[in-house]
C-alpha cells in the first residue's frame, strides 16, 4: 500500500486505459477498511504524497484519484485526526481555488471530498463551506454539462440541505430560485437540474422537507410532465412518483382531475402518470389501505376497459366464462368485483378514458402507444391486487389476432396476467399456464415469465397439471423460433434440478428425453446446449430408470457425444463435457467411448477456461478407471494441467489430486498402498507423480487476493506506474485487478 501511495505522484500522463486510475483507487480503498489505516497513514506523511498529486502540472487522473480516497479516508476510523491536519497543508487552499475546475474529473473529485468532509461538520467545515460560497457553487454544480458533476453535486444538495435538524435557509432559496425562473425560459439543462436537486431532497425522506418541496414545487411540476425533452418527462415522472408517496387520499383525487383537465394535451403523459399513482398508492402511509386499493381499482379497471375498447374481443362471452371460472372458489373477490362498478363512476376518470379513447382512434400508431400505456396502468395494479375481470380480460387480449401482433404489447399484457394468477389464492388458474405456454403468440420472453410462474407451482401441484406442463412443452420444444425451444429446454432443466424427482418425473418423460436427444444436433448451438444440458440433469437427478434410458437412448452414441464434445462453441463444449461428467459419474452408458486423447488433449489446451475446468473434471472421473487411465494418459495430463494459468482450473486439479492420493495411498501417503484394481507397478508409478507434486503451493495459488496484493506489493515502482511502449496494451498487474 505505502508503494502505491509514492508512486501515485509518478503515474504517467501516456497511460491511455483510464480504468487504470480507477484500480489504483480501488485498491486503496481496501486498506481503509483497517482500524488503524489513518495512524498508518499519517506515519507515512500520506498528506505530504497527496500534496504532490494537485501541482498544477498533475495528470488531472492523478489528481483527481488523490482528492477522492482522501475525502474516503476522512469517513475511516479516525478520520477526525486526518481532518485536523489537512488544515496545516495546502490541501484547503487547492480546494478553494479549484472550485471550477475546468476538468469533469477534478469536479467530481472536489464534491466527492466535501460530501466526505461533511460528515465530520465541525467549524472548520463551516468555514470552508463559506469561503466557497457554497449555494452559488451547487448551482454553478447543478447546471453542470456532465451528469456524473450534477449527480455528484445532488449527493451533496443532499447532505448539506437538512443539516444540524433545520433546513438550510441558504439552500431552500436556491432551489427557490431554481424552481421560480418561468419554464419558457429554462433551458434542459436547467430543466434536469430542477427535477435532479428536488428528487434528491424527497429521497432525504424528511417530512419537513416534503413540505417544503410540494410548497414551492406542486404547482411549477406540470410543465415538466409534458416537455418536449422525453428525458425530461422520464425524469418529472420519478418526481412525480415520490410526490404521490406524500400527499393524502383528497391530494390523489384532485391529481387525477388535474389530469383529467389535460388529458387533450397528451393522453399518453396522462396515463403514464396515473401509472405512477397506482404504483406508489400501497406505499402511501397517508392514505388507508382500503382507500388506496379502492382508488388503485377504480384507475386500473378504466385501463382494462381503454385496452378492450382499442382492441375489442370478438365474443365477449368468452370474458365472462373465463371470470367465472376464476370467481367461483373466490367469493371475497366477487365481492370486490362490485366494490369496482360503484367506484368507476367517478366523472374525471369518465373524462379521461373518453378522452384517451378519441386519441386512439387518430392512427393505428396512437392505438398501439396508448394500449401499451394502458396496460402499464393494469400491470402496476396487478402487482398488489388481484381482481377476476382483469385476468379475463388479459387472458382475452392474448387471444386476440391484433394483440398479438404488437410485440411489447403481449408481453405487458402477459406479465400483468401472470402477477394477477399469483395472487389468484385458487387451484383454478393453475389450468391457465399449460395454456398460456401452448400459445405460440407467446415468444421467448414472455415464455420465460410464463416458466417462472410454473416453476413457483410444481412443487404444490397435482399430477394432471403436470402432464397438461409435459404436453405444452413437447408442444414449444419444436417451435420455429430458436429461443422458444431454447427456453423450454432451459426450464425443464430448472425443474429437474431444483425440484424433487417425484413432482418432475411425469415432466421429464421418455419422449422429451427424446426430443432433448433429437435438440442435439439442432442448427443452433444454444439449443444444443441447452439440450444437453437437460441431459446431464436428468442423468444426474432422474432415478435409475430414466438415467439409464438416457445413457442408453439409441441416437446418443460414443460418436454422437464426441461431435458434440468437439463442437466449435465453447459453451456447447462446456454443456457436452457436463454430460460426459454426469454419464461417468452415475457409471452408465459409453462416456468414455467419446474421449480420445487427442480430444482431451485438445480440450485441455482450450481457450475457454470452463472448458477447461471441465475437461479436468473428465480427467479425474477417468483415473478412477485403470484402463482407461492407461489409454488416455488422464492422470499425466492432470498433472500438467496444475499449471495452467487460470486458479479455477487449478483448483479442479488441486481437488481432483486431493482425492486421487486419498483413493490410492491413504491419507498419510505410505509406503504400503492398498491396491484399487490397479497393479502395484501402475499404483507405485502413480504414487511418485503424485509426489512430485506440491499441493500446498497449489492451494496458496488459487487466492485471488493474494495474487492481487503480491503483484501489488512487490512490483509497483517497476511495473504499475509504468506506461509499456505500446500506449493501448495495458497493464497486466492491474489488469487482474
Amino acid at each position: 500500500m505505502r508503494g502505491v501511495l509514492e508512486q501515485l505522484p509518478l503515474m504517467s500522463g501516456k497511460i491511455v486505459d483510464g480504468t487504470r486510475h480507477e484500480k489504483v483507487l480501488s485498491y486503496m480503498r481496501l486498506y481503509l477498511s483497517s482500524d488503524s489505516a489513518v495512524e498508518q497513514l499519517m506515519s507515512w506523511n500520506v498528506l505530504d504524497t497527496l500534496v504532490l498529486c494537485l501541482q498544477p502540472q498533475s495528470d488531472m487522473r492523478v489528481t483527481a484519484t488523490a482528492v477522492r480516497f482522501l475525502g474516503d479516508a476522512l469517513r475511516a476510523h479516525n478520520g477526525e485526526v486526518l481532518w485536523t491536519a489537512v488544515h496545516a497543508t495546502q490541501i484547503v487552499e487547492w480546494i478553494v481555488d479549484n472550485t471550477d475546475s475546468p476538468h469533469a474529473l477534478v469536479r467530481v473529485a472536489w464534491l466527492h471530498f466535501m460530501r466526505q468532509a461533511s460528515y465530520i461538520n465541525d467549524s472548520a467545515f463551516t468555514m470552508l463551506l463559506d469561503r466557497v460560497d457554497y449555494p452559488r457553487l451547487l448551482l454553478r454544480r447543478l447546471l453542470d454539462s456532465s451528469y456524473f458533476v450534477v449527480a455528484e453535486a445532488c449527493a451533496l444538495l443532499g447532505r448539506l440541505f437538512y443539516a444540524n435538524n433545520s433546513i438550510d435557509p441558504k439552500l431552500s432559496a436556491l432551489v427557490e430560485q431554481l424552481v421560480a425562473r418561468p419554464f419558457h425560459m429554462q433551458t434542459s439543462a436547467r430543466k434536469a437540474a430542477v427535477l435532479a436537486a428536488v428528487e434528491t431532497l424527497l429521497l432525504l425522506k424528511n417530512s419537513e422537507v416534503q413540505q417544503f418541496v410540494h410548497r414551492v414545487f406542486a404547482q411549477p411540476m406540470e410543465p415538466y410532465l409534458y416537455d418536449n425533452d422525453r428525458l425530461v418527462r422520464d425524469r418529472a415522472l420519478d418526481v412525480l412518483e415520490l410526490m404521490v408517496l406524500d400527499v393524502d387520499a383528497q391530494g390523489v383525487c384532485e391529481l387525477v382531475a388535474v389530469l383529467a383537465r389535460r388529458v387533450d394535451m397528451n393522453a399518453n403523459v396522462v396515463l403514464r402518470c396515473l401509472a405512477a399513482v397506482v404504483k406508489q398508492l400501497p406505499n402511501n402511509k397517508r392514505v388507508d389501505e382500503g382507500e388506496a386499493q379502492r382508488l388503485g381499482q377504480m384507475i386500473a379497471t378504466m385501463g382494462v376497459e381503454l385496452l378492450l375498447r382499442i382492441h375489442p374481443a370478438v365474443d365477449g362471452s368468452d370474458v365472462d366464462q373465463i371470470e367465472t371460472q376464476i370467481t367461483s372458489s373466490d367469493v371475497d373477490i366477487a365481492e370486490t368485483q362490485d366494490v369496482e362498478s360503484t367506484l368507476i363512476t367517478s366523472s374525471d376518470v369518465d373524462r379521461i378514458q373518453s378522452q384517451v379513447a378519441k386519441a386512439a382512434q387518430q392512427s393505428p400508431s396512437a392505438a398501439s402507444t396508448i394500449a401499451c400505456e394502458a396496460a402499464r396502468i393494469v400491470r402496476e395494479h396487478s402487482q398488489t391486487s388481484f381482481s377476476a375481470h382483469t385476468a379475463s380480460s388479459m387472458c382475452l387480449l392474448l387471444s386476440n389476432p391484433r394483440v398479438q401482433q404488437h410485440t411489447q404489447l403481449v408481453q405487458l399484457v402477459l406479465s400483468t396476467l401472470l402477477q394477477t394468477l399469483r395472487l389468484a389464492h385458487s387451484r383454478t388458474h393453475v389450468q391457465m399456464v399449460p395454456q398460456l405456454i401452448s400459445t405460440f403468440a407467446i415468444r421467448a420472453p414472455g415464455l420465460r415469465g410464463v416458466f417462472d410462474l410454473a416453476h413457483e407451482l410444481l412443487g404444490s401441484c397435482t399430477t394432471e397439471f403436470v402432464r397438461s406442463l409435459e404436453h405444452a412443452v413437447r408442444t414449444r420444444i419444436v417451435d420455429v423460433e430458436w429461443e422458444a425451444r431454447d427456453t423450454v429446454l432451459e426450464f425443464v432443466t430448472r425443474a429437474v434440478r431444483e425440484h424433487a424427482w417425484p413432482s418432475v418425473e411425469q415432466l421429464a418423460t421418455r419422449q422429451v428425453v427424446d426430443d432433448a436427444v433429437r435438440a442435439l444436433t439442432d442448427a443452433e448451438e444454444y439449443v444444443r446446449a441447452s439440450a444437453a444440458h437437460l441431459l446431464a440433469a436428468v442423468v444426474e437427478r432422474g432415478d435409475e430408470e430414466r438415467a439409464w434410458y438416457v445413457s442408453e437412448h439409441s441416437h446418443l452414441t460414443g460418436s454422437d457425444l464426441a461431435r458434440l464434445v468437439a463442437d466449435s462453441e465453447a459453451f456447447v463444449k462446456r454443456a457436452a463435457l457436463d454430460l460426459v461428467h454426469a454419464l461417468g459419474t452415475r457409471g452408465t452408458g459409453m462416456w468414455v467411448e467419446c474421449l480420445s486423447y487427442r480430444t482431451l488433449y485438445d480440450l485441455a489446451d482450450d481457450p475457454d477456461f470452463e472448458v477447461r475446468v471441465r475437461c479436468a473434471r473428465v480427467l479425474a472421473l477417468l483415473t478412477q478407471n485403470s484402463a482407461a487411465d492407461a489409454e488416455l494418459q488422464s492422470t499425466s495430463l492432470l498433472l500438467e494441467m496444475c499449471r495452467d494459468s487460470s486458479r479455477y482450473v487449478r483448483a479442479e486439479c488441486l481437488r481432483s489430486l486431493r482425492e486421487l492420493k486419498q483413493n490410492t495411498q491413504g491419507v498419510d501417503m505410505t509406503n504400503e498402498p492398498e491396491p484399487k484394481r490397479v497393479d502395484v507397478g501402475e499404483q507405485s508409478s502413480l504414487c511418485e507423480k503424485l509426489k512430485k507434486v506440491d499441493l500446498a503451493q497449489l492451494e496458496a495459488s488459487l487466492s485471488a487476493e493474494h495474487l492481487y496484493q503480491e503483484a501489488l506489493d512487490t512490483q509497483v515502482a517497476r511495473e504499475l506506474m509504468r506506461e509499456q511502449s505500446d500506449a493501448n496494451a495495458g497493464n497486466n498487474i492491474l489488469d487482474c485487478y
